[in-house]
């Protein structure tokens, strides 16, 4: 593909890089896993910022939880054994969801949930688990939740004035009972008509807290919260189970004003719930 670069730039730092993309704006790509960019790069772009050495590949647990470097790999996610005992192994299982090996080998954190696309497996499952994302503006280190660096201009910073350097998990979650379901035409195919993430606070058999987001079908990941309502305070049963992904649904058919195109990944939403659910319960401590 014809472009204008002509130069690369590799910062030693997290500040360097994010200043150097503050200092450039659109006429800067930053690039890490590159899996998108060889179709995607403006001809306005003439800088390639190589953040692919940054000291950003960690995967640790303190006591303030769970601590992922933005540019581990998601094939890195799926094998950790961290990973695996977190939340019933839910970041792992959603990691190993990516598309093909080449991709997850290539692919990483910070480029997957940065650039929100439908399909992208991460920004779910890090939805439901509460995230923070640390990032840093050239300047200094800021923290916000993963929530709101999905939405509206908070996201459009990310990769061009805000560089992500950690996603966050409160500890809390990691006894959690959670499970991802997801739905394509084959196992390695990017595409899927829904994926959904829930995490169950349990105890007693009784659900305390509840989080489901959907993607895939929606522009970008989402939590269904009357759906997080109507199990709250429930028993972990079927009808529970069944009362939720019924509601998923509706707010889904709200969200998307009933479009006739998404009515099959609505449904699908629905049914992956339901299936989601009654395994996560299943795996309750």
């Amino acid at each position: 593909m014809k472009n204008n670069i002509t130069r690369f730039c590799f910062p030693t730092t997290a500040r360097e890089a994010a200043g150097l993309m503050a200092r450039l704006g659109p006429r800067a790509v930053t690039v890490a896993g590159g899996t998108r960019h060889t179709r995607t790069i403006s001809p306005t772009v003439e800088t390639v910022v190589d953040v692919s050495d940054l000291p950003l590949k960690h995967i640790k647990a303190d006591k303030a939880g769970l601590r992922i470097g933005a540019l581990c790999t998601i094939d890195s996610l799926e094998k950790s054994p961290l990973l695996a005992r977190w939340a019933g192994g839910v970041i792992a299982r959603t990691a190993g969801m990516g598309s093909n090996a080449l991709a997850r080998v290539m692919g990483t954190v910070g480029g997957n949930v940065v650039r929100p696309h439908p399909y992208n497996n991460l920004p779910a499952v890090f939805l439901a688990l509460g995230a923070q994302a640390v990032f840093t503006d050239g300047k200094r280190e800021k923290t916000m939740p993963f929530a709101e660096m999905l939405a509206g201009q908070n996201m459009l910073l990310f990769g061009h004035k805000h560089l992500l350097t950690e996603v966050r998990v409160p500890a809390a979650t990691k006894s959690w009972a959670a499970c991802a379901e997801r739905l394509s035409l084959t196992k390695s195919s990017w595409g899927s008509y829904a994926q959904v993430v829930v995490a169950l606070d349990l105890k007693g058999g009784v659900i305390r807290k509840a989080a489901i987001a959907v993607s895939a079908v929606l522009p970008k990941a989402a939590r269904m919260t009357k759906a997080e309502w109507v199990l709250e305070g429930r028993p972990a049963n079927e009808e529970a189970a069944r009362e939720a992904s019924a509601e998923v649904v509706e707010e889904l058919d709200r969200m998307t004003a009933g479009s006739a195109s998404r009515a099959y990944g609505r449904h699908t939403a629905g049914v992956l719930t339901r299936r989601a659910l009654m395994e996560a319960f299943g795996s309750r401590p």
